[in-house]
């Protein structure tokens, strides 16, 4: 199978949409001998900051010498950025290898159906056991409970928070959201929990009970404090226990990341605990070297353009205080394309004590909002808001953007992922 046939055959699946259930996975990792258990896995969900707490994770794997798979979703441009041993993407080659081994499994055998997720994870699975890893980081997709990932038994698993998303999924209420993102809690395994709203940690501390795994919770088992914050990171210290770590410093801008680093910190030394070689000189080495897109990335300096991935209230509300903290308030114009399923009405609201103006846009993807409805949804804020034209409209912006302005490309990783492929000349994978 060649690179060209392995995309042609991936976007075949992306049509297929969305499932929720473990059976087909597990069936297919089956015919492909298991790749998942060859090696230690660190299980992460929550609704916001699991994609940098894994980022961080697999950095200080790196940093201690341990070969380490990281999975992550969804992908900005290619669905190469899902799939890492350390900092490198799967090659060209190697995926579509791994693409055609997996195809001949799903089709060497009694009908079995899988979505894009389901098959890219065994992706995943099967290259990290080729590439002989001793760990891999693998983020939850969705939820938590029925998520395809959920097949692994991992050495340790973390909950980065629980918040209001994917409602029509996960359920209506922080309890029910929280029994989901719980799933992925196992029997006699450590489960390192963020800061949670009184019924989501509720749920999360009885399911660890139920489940006997020794709950770490943020403030009460482990805690950071921030130091001070500059240009590329946050400056902070991690205490737990008798393990005082001063003077940290994580690559990533902005308080929540010193949260997530938190949690990180916490993995690394449980995995320590179970034999992994991770001593403090790593964990600091891969706390100030780790790199993450579209995390309040700095994609241009002067004029300023940022990307950033919010795509819920809780992550707007964060990036709004990054914003204000790092360039004051009212001064950014922020780019905003958001999909239908989100409360975008919220989101624009949390990000308005930030903004000077908002453009409304629309990614070329099925689930993305009408900007005029997104517009719409911000009539009342008193902020100059303007609907953008298409894609070029949204391009012509940033090139024309004055030399002390602030550009914010805002509300979904797809409306970023758009933005950044166009800007490289590239096109956007469909997943």
């Amino acid at each position: 199978m060649t690179p060209q046939e392995a995309r042609r055959y991936l976007e075949s699946l992306s049509f297929q949409g969305m499932k929720l259930g473990l059976d087909n996975t597990r069936q297919l990792l089956v015919r492909l001998g298991d790749p998942q258990k060859s090696y230690s896995v660190i299980h992460v969900g929550g609704t916001n900051g699991k994609g940098s707490t894994c980022a961080i994770l697999s950095s200080i794997l790196t940093a201690a010498g341990i070969a380490n798979g990281l999975y992550t979703s969804p992908h900005q441009v290619t669905f190469h950025e899902r799939i890492r041993v350390g900092a490198e993407m799967i090659e060209e080659s190697e995926a579509a290898d791994a693409i055609s081994t997996v195809k001949d499994a799903l089709e060497n055998g009694p009908g079995l159906s899988v979505t894009y997720f389901e098959f890219l994870t065994a992706v995943a699975f099967l290259h990290f056991a080729r590439a002989g890893v001793q760990a891999a980081v693998v983020e939850v997709g969705m939820g938590g409970r029925f998520d395809s990932t959920n097949v692994v038994d991992p050495a340790v698993c973390a909950i980065t928070s629980v918040a209001m998303d994917h409602m029509f999924h996960l359920g209506d209420t922080l309890e029910k959201i929280s029994m989901e993102k719980c799933g992925i809690i196992k029997p006699g395994r450590p489960v390192i929990l963020g800061a949670m709203e009184g019924p989501a940690l509720k749920v999360a501390m009885d399911t660890a009970t139920e489940r006997g795994s020794k709950a770490l919770l943020t403030e009460r088992d482990f805690s950071t404090r921030r130091l001070e914050m500059d240009r590329g990171g946050e400056a902070f210290s991690y205490r737990a226990g008798n393990e005082n770590l001063e003077n940290l410093f994580v690559g990533l801008l902005g308080r929540k990341q010193v949260e997530n680093a938190g949690i990180s910190v916490t993995a690394a030394l449980a995995l320590r605990e179970r034999g992994f070689d991770i001593p403090d000189a790593a964990i600091r080495l891969g706390l100030e070297t780790v790199k993450e897109s579209g995390r309040f990335e700095n994609v241009r300096k002067k004029p300023a353009l940022i990307m950033d991935g919010a795509h819920n209230p809780a992550a707007a509300m964060a990036l709004c205080e990054t914003i204000i903290e790092r360039h004051g308030p009212g001064r950014a114009d922020i780019i905003f394309g958001a999909m239908r399923d989100k409360d975008y009405t919220a989101m624009l609201k949390a990000l308005a004590p930030a903004a000077r103006s908002f453009t409304c846009f629309s990614p070329n993807v099925p689930r993305a909002e009408d900007p005029k409805k997104l517009a719409l949804a911000q009539k009342d804020a008193g902020i100059p808001t303007r609907v953008a034209g298409g894609l070029a409209d949204v391009l012509s912006m940033i090139e024309k953007a004055g030399g002390d302005s602030l550009t914010i490309i805002t509300g979904s990783f797809y409306t970023i992922g758009e933005v950044r492929a166009a800007m490289l000349g590239a096109m956007v994978e469909p997943d």
